[in-house]
């Protein structure tokens, strides 16, 4: 990694965010570009005293934070997403970090959130944090489909948290299960298992295989309950997925499982962009 993008509104969501970016950029000895973006809506004679505010205030909530990571400060105005978009591949960035999205619940059962533009819009996997950063990650639970998008949030989780346990998990579904034979022991079961395991050897030749602590297993069953069965027997401290590309009028562009978990993630958050998928 060369560098990290951490947003901010100054929020109390934002501070979590900005001390796990101060950890990373120190843990991995990086420079860290804190940018903080003004609604481009807002009229100028009210964002232009909101900027100097921001200007003025930032470096005192990061000095309080920092632990000796190097760090830079942009204050600018636009499109939330555009501008964060166009400031990370200015940078040169592998990696944003984000708070958790404001829940608005009517309003985002009817549209998509900025979390979800921006992880659409973006070229590098987006860290979104829900925890205190109180310690580096031990423990990463991977959810897997084997595509490059996951490839590359395994691949960035292994690179972010080199000491950590990484455990990728793929959930395998055997179509009508009750009509034929059950879902672990009948010919069908074997065979949809048989070609998961094919395509799961092709799918570890792009993940680095020298890290001890990678683990990758099958697991069958659906992917909900698998996730929340093995967050609550392991208690990981991060998640990593990937999203996936729906073009045309799909309220969710990364998928409906990606977007709930951008909602409400039981824990960090790392999700891989679907470019390439």
């Amino acid at each position: 990694m060369k560098s990290i993008v951490v947003a901010t509104d100054l929020s109390e969501r934002s501070d979590r965010a900005m001390h796990r970016a101060l950890l990373l950029a120190k843990q991995h000895d990086i420079q860290l570009h804190v940018i903080s973006i003004v609604d481009a809506a807002m009229p100028d004679d009210l964002a232009r005293p909101l900027r100097l505010s921001i200007e003025e205030r930032l470096p005192v909530q990061i000095d309080a934070l920092n632990t000796g990571a190097s760090y830079d400060v942009t204050v600018t105005s636009g499109d939330i997403t555009e501008a964060l978009t166009q400031f990370v591949v200015a940078k040169e960035a592998d990696l944003v970090v984000l708070g958790l999205h404001r829940p608005r619940t009517f309003l985002d059962s009817l549209r998509e959130t900025t979390m979800e533009r921006i992880v659409t819009a973006s070229t590098v996997p987006v860290l979104l944090v829900k925890e205190s950063a109180d310690h580096d990650y031990t423990s990463v639970l991977g959810l897997v489909s084997y595509s490059r998008a996951c490839a590359t949030a395994v691949d960035a989780a292994l690179t972010l948290a080199p000491e950590a346990e990484v455990k990728a998990i793929h959930a395998l579904h055997v179509p009508y299960a009750g009509l034929t034979g059950g879902d672990t022991d009948s010919e069908m079961a074997k065979a949809v298992r048989q070609e998961a395991e094919a395509e799961a050897a092709k799918w570890l030749e792009t993940v680095p295989s020298e890290n001890d602590n990678f683990e990758h297993t099958i697991v069958t069953g659906g992917l909900r309950g698998i996730m929340m069965q093995t967050v609550a027997d392991t208690k990981p401290d991060m998640l990593a997925i990937g999203a996936h590309t729906r073009s045309g009028l799909f309220l969710h562009r990364i998928g409906g499982f990606a977007a709930e978990l951008v909602r409400e993630p039981p824990t960090d958050l790392l999700i891989a962009p679907p470019t390439g998928n």
